[in-house]
């Protein structure tokens, strides 16, 4: 088996060559040059680097075209490899035919191409004949160069779909803005009844009273408490101490009616028996009326227990 012929067409077929115990062949192409006289064409070479990629593939080359197995092809490349180890420690050289020769020199193994290598890369196929041409314009000329256009009689039904789900969900929306909105009209603000001679302030906390936010147009609170009043017959007004506020301290008590009377409130302060003391504002207006007084300074004075006090 002649193992040496093996690698010399395996390195012209793949460019590289991987032996164990040699090293990785590759062949390397040289530039063109120009001697002085002439320009010389690019040459090809090849070189020998220490390690490179182990695999098999030159035994797998090897196993093909001698049909032998693997291991058997693999097995004689080793023996090759170490009978060629010995014959350069000898000074010896290891020809690979045609190419060039193997050498040791410095104890690293190198490889001289021969003078007369020459190496032509294979060409890239073209067309053979006129008649191969031809039939390669005529298939040209038949394809279209344009999409063709769609039948007239196509649906794309996806856009169809599409569109009567967009229709769909904009009818949703528009119908439940419609129904906020008719919802919104039919639902009145409320209206609080405050009596005419009453000046309010919006509500405060006992710790920070608020008395900055002001009510002081009754002219609606009047009017309705007129009408309550001509429909049940009551016309006599009497003056009531409505309750606007607790505190167990009467300094508490003192600042709050301070700062409504600052404001123009007529508040003013009255004990508790059980001790405390309350703030309380007269209010004069019908018997009627009294509910939807307390109602109303309930919201304003945000004091929960509005009462009319018997003292």
């Amino acid at each position: 088996m002649d193992i040496a012929k093996y690698i010399g067409l395996f390195l012209l077929k793949n460019h590289y060559c991987y032996i164990h115990g040699l090293g990785n062949m590759e062949l390397v192409k040289r530039p063109a040059t120009h001697d002085g006289k002439a320009l010389q064409p690019p040459s090809y070479e090849v070189q020998v680097t220490p390690g490179g990629s182990i695999d098999d593939n030159l035994a797998n080359f090897i196993a093909t075209n001698e049909q032998i197995s693997i291991s058997k092809a693999a097995n004689t490349l080793r023996e090759y490899s170490i009978q060629a180890r010995k014959d350069m420690a000898e000074g010896k050289e290891v020809p690979i035919p045609h190419i060039g020769h193997f050498i040791e020199g410095g104890g690293r193994v190198k490889f001289v191409t021969d003078a007369n290598f020459r190496y032509t890369p294979a060409g890239i196929p073209t067309i053979k004949n006129s008649k191969q041409l031809d039939e390669q314009n005529s298939r040209l000329q038949q394809k279209p160069s344009y999409p063709e256009p769609h039948k007239a009689d196509s649906v794309n039904w996806s856009m169809v779909i599409l569109v009567v789900v967009l229709l769909i969900i904009l009818g949703g929306g528009g119908y439940g803005i419609y129904y906020y909105m008719k919802s919104m009209k039919a639902t009145p603000a409320p209206v609080a009844v405050v009596p005419k001679d009453t000046v309010v302030q919006a509500p405060a906390t006992v710790a920070t009273p608020d008395t900055t936010k002001l009510v002081k147009d009754t002219t609606a609170a009047v009017a309705q408490a007129t009408t309550v009043s001509a429909t049940s017959g009551d016309t006599v007004k009497h003056t009531y101490k409505m309750i606007i506020g607790d505190y167990p301290e009467l300094e508490k008590a003192e600042k709050r009616v301070r700062n409504l009377k600052m404001n123009g409130n007529r508040t003013d302060i009255l004990p508790k028996d059980s001790g405390g003391y309350y703030v309380f504002t007269n209010i004069k207006c019908l018997v009627t009326d009294t509910t939807h007084v307390k109602d109303s300074l309930r919201i304003l004075f945000g004091y929960k227990h509005v009462t009319i006090s018997n003292k």
